[in-house]
């Protein structure tokens, strides 16, 4: 997460350039890899079924223990699976900053050369 901050913040001082057409690559693997994790998320609310592990009191523990490792809100497999959420987040706000950039720059150009025709009758 620190090293991608540090690119972030890299990246709007311009010290890094990342070239448009790598940018939006890595953006659209970027988006990939996230749909593929909150399924991956979503997995983990039905990942233990606690009543299969029987009615003993013991089995009862362990279930519910195998359910917090899954999707309990301390060092599970959800918290950690939204914690690379996040970092890919940061990443594709890394990669979006070129090619949205770019996009306004040229809205920002037709926008005046819409102006400069106007203005000569064109």
């Amino acid at each position: 997460m620190l090293t991608w901050r540090e690119l972030a913040t890299q990246a709007e001082s311009g010290q890094l350039e990342i070239p448009e057409g790598v940018a939006f690559q890595c953006d659209k693997v970027c988006a990939d890899y996230i749909l593929h994790l909150e399924l991956m998320l979503e997995k983990t609310k039905w990942l233990v079924d606690v009543r299969a592990f029987g009615t003993l009191p013991s089995a009862q523990q362990l279930g519910a223990k195998f359910k917090r490792l899954a999707d309990g809100e301390e060092r599970s497999a959800a918290v950690s699976i939204r914690q690379h959420i996040e970092v890919i987040e940061l990443m594709r706000s890394v990669f979006r900053r070129y090619f949205v950039e770019t996009e306004e720059v040229d809205r920002s150009v037709g926008a005046r050369v819409s102006d400069i025709g106007a203005t000569l009758g064109e």
